[in-house]
């Protein structure tokens, strides 16, 4: 059978190899069986040759199987320091950049507001970041509702707009002293 049986069945196999290829390398060897159907099938990328690594992982002793599940769970990217995060950041240049922050929403919480900011940012013009571990749905709905807003207000991009903005709040700060 060539045809995925689920939809994105390919790429998950590929990602859970992907992953796997390392421990199963540190904790059993280069030389094994399954290490090197791994490698076969994320070269070739067959589902036929990916599905047959996972079924070798399946049929490992249980005790083989949750180990190197355990060291999976336990393999995570090291983080970097603050010192080399603050180094790079040190490097950028200071950018306006209009920021839409929001958390998993609540029933009862706003959409996320837009407001200037000044950042150390990479050159990019768009910049998404969402923490690991939030939940996909959740993300693409947040998404899809500042998508929503920017439609609604497209002023929200312009940098005249928030020009126009940061003068109003000035005048009105001034205002506010004089009485």
């Amino acid at each position: 059978m060539t045809e995925e049986r689920y939809p994105g069945e390919r790429r998950g196999l590929t990602l859970f190899l992907e992953d796997l290829a390392p421990v199963v390398a540190s904790e059993l060897g280069e030389s094994c069986l399954l290490h090197h159907a791994i490698r076969a099938a994320l070269r070739s990328s067959s589902l036929q040759r990916l599905r047959h690594a996972r079924r070798l992982f399946n049929h490992l002793p249980r005790d083989v199987r949750q180990r190197l599940s355990e060291a999976l769970l336990r393999r995570s990217p090291p983080l970097p320091s603050r010192e080399s995060l603050l180094a790079d950041y040190a490097s950028r240049p200071p950018a306006p950049v209009i920021a839409f922050e929001g958390h998993e929403r609540q029933a009862a919480e706003p959409l996320p507001r837009a407001e200037l900011q000044h950042e150390l940012a990479p050159s990019a013009d768009l910049r998404v970041t969402i923490r690991p571990g939030t939940l996909p749905a959740v993300a693409a709905a947040r998404l899809r509702e500042i998508a929503d807003l920017i439609e609604r207000d497209r002023r929200l991009l312009s940098p005249r707009f928030w020009r126009e903005r940061q003068l109003v709040e000035l005048a009105g700060n001034d205002r506010a002293d004089w009485r």
